[in-house]
């Protein structure tokens, strides 16, 4: 096994010579304490937690909107969750910045990984080290679950979208708006995001 360091973040990779399962191997990994552990195309992905203006826009977005527009019988978990999806070729497992979920999650003392089925919205905020996997990959990604809804937040590039309608491991429809534009949301959550609160 060998580790190497992009940027904020470290990269587990399997050497392809090593006889080793990268999914068997995921399910009992430990991350380091500060840190939490994806499988994003066939290698085991190490973030740092989340802080400072990603943190503030994740609290914005859920104390601003998701607290009154999410669908009834659902919940927004603050501790991570991940999402399982062997529709994926490397069998991904995201952990995304936030979620809604079926309300019966919460009930789960011991279980830490989730099919796409119990998710109704994923959201992503882009940062410095997350950027080709937050805007290309993982949209492939949720689209495959189906997870309904993905909601990428790109402070960088102030923007944010929108993807739904997943069929086939693609979305096929997406609405993309400046920070400061709005977003009307389909059903079950209807509502309009006012993407202006996270200007700050």
């Amino acid at each position: 096994m060998t580790l190497i360091a992009e940027e904020a973040r470290t990269v587990v990779r399997i050497d392809t010579d090593e006889d080793l399962d990268v999914q068997a191997f995921f399910e009992t990994f430990e991350p380091p304490a500060g840190f939490r552990a994806e499988l994003i195309e066939g290698a085991i992905v190490l973030s740092p937690t989340l802080v400072g203006r990603h943190g503030f826009i994740l609290d914005q977005l859920y104390d601003c909107f998701l607290d009154t527009n999410r669908p009834e019988g659902t919940a927004v978990p603050r501790s991570p969750l991940t999402i399982s999806l062997p529709e994926m070729p490397e069998g991904n497992m995201y952990i995304p910045d936030l979620a809604v979920v079926d309300e019966a999650v919460r009930d789960e003392d011991h279980q830490w990984k989730f099919p796409a089925s119990v998710f109704h919205l994923v959201v992503e905020v882009v940062s410095r080290s997350s950027k080709r996997d937050d805007r290309f990959v993982k949209p492939m990604g949720y689209a495959s679950g189906p997870v309904p809804l993905f909601l990428l937040i790109d402070p960088e590039n102030s923007h944010v979208t929108l993807y739904c309608h997943p069929e086939d491991g693609k979305y096929r429809a997406m609405t993309r708006v400046a920070f400061g534009g709005k977003i009307p949301f389909p059903e079950p959550f209807g509502g309009v995001l006012d993407t202006s609160i996270f200007i700050r």
